[in-house]
């Protein structure tokens, strides 16, 4: 695994992660059955020998899940980069309560965050998870900051061209700049099979028109202070 895509659900970790293949030619293991339905999750690697071996042979891991261990995957895999995409907790909420009307198991489980603390909406759910997920982060970062690289949301989504490219260039990874200007016009998401009309692919600040203002006021109370430090650690390559 010689570099790990992940972050909180809907962050930006699937079309970082298809874009970063896509532009270097590397394989991608997308968001292994195990760590969603394995009772341990990311962690279960630790105990499969086979989900680790997948890990190993693997260019490039997207696995949102993954961000709540990261204390594991800088011990066990020395040599893993890893990217961390950071999102407006408040675009995040919007982005998985829309998911929630699918009837795919793989999307439903985004909702599923009793692991974080009691609570009984999903706002509240949603919240304790990234507060979670950016504690991890901000432990990797100062534990072994070299090997961590924050990635604001917004670039990706406005500039991805210019972004990934960046990226690229940073942790020393070739690319074909033939492919560039075509994948980053590419709907690389999980909703890259809807119409680009849709609203739940325009997901910069979709919660002003999304979301209870009240609810709004609730999330960023929780979050507000994660998020702004995390942003903080972003690395820029506009």
């Amino acid at each position: 695994m010689q570099i790990l895509v992940t972050g909180l659900h809907r962050s930006g970790t699937s079309a970082t992660a298809r874009l970063l293949a896509t532009m270097t030619h590397l394989q991608l293991l997308d968001d292994p059955q195990w760590a969603i339905f394995h009772p341990s999750m990311a962690k279960a690697y630790r105990q499969v020998s086979e989900y680790h071996q997948e890990l190993t042979q693997a260019d490039i891991v997207k696995c949102p899940r993954m961000g709540e261990c990261l204390d594991c995957i800088l011990a066990d895999f020395p040599q893993t980069q890893i990217i961390y995409l950071v999102r407006d907790p408040r675009d995040v909420y919007c982005s998985i309560a829309e998911a929630q009307k699918s009837s795919d198991p793989t999307v439903t489980t985004m909702a599923d965050n009793q692991r974080f603390g009691p609570h009984e909406s999903l706002w509240h759910g949603v919240s304790l998870a990234f507060c979670t997920y950016a504690q991890q982060a901000l432990q990797a970062i100062n534990g072994a900051p070299e090997r961590l690289t924050l990635i604001n949301y917004v670039e990706i989504y406005q500039t991805p061209q210019q972004t990934l490219q960046g990226l690229c260039q940073h942790l020393g990874l070739p690319i074909r700049t033939s492919d560039i200007a075509s994948v980053a016009m590419q709907q690389l998401g999980p909703t890259r099979n809807k119409r680009q009309s849709d609203l739940s692919i325009k997901g910069v600040h979709r919660w002003q028109q999304e979301l209870d203002p009240a609810d709004a006021a609730s999330i960023f109370e929780l979050c507000g202070d994660d998020f702004r430090t995390l942003l903080a650690h972003c690395r820029s390559f506009t």
